[in-house]
């Protein structure tokens, strides 16, 4: 599995975790579909610094021996959170496909 992969997975796994502490947070079943950006913007603003250091060490965990080094992940992280919008869309996505599971 690529470095790429094991980052989409562990920040799919980030979203999904801190989408339900959300729910539980404010009682509630699933987001209405025309709040999940604010939603997700308010979440995201909060927490980016968090998911930098949670893939940090999540990969050091996985990867055991094969970690690629803080530098890679560092330059991984910038390169996906240069974009802060294309972010926010991405997850908001990934939230509205989830919620209609």
């Amino acid at each position: 599995m690529s470095n790429q992969k094991i980052i989409e997975d562990l920040i799919l796994f980030y979203v999904k975790e801190n989408y339900k502490k959300y729910l539980e947070e404010k009682n509630i079943d699933k987001i209405p579909t025309n709040q999940i950006k604010n939603a997700v913007e308010e979440i995201y603003t909060q927490r980016k610094d968090h998911l930098k250091d949670f893939l940090k060490i999540s990969l050091k965990k996985v990867m055991k021996d094969d970690y690629c080094g803080d530098l890679i992940v560092i330059n991984i992280c910038t390169d996906i959170f240069n974009d802060d919008e294309l972010c926010i869309n991405r997850i908001t996505r990934e939230i509205e496909l989830f919620q209609n599971k």
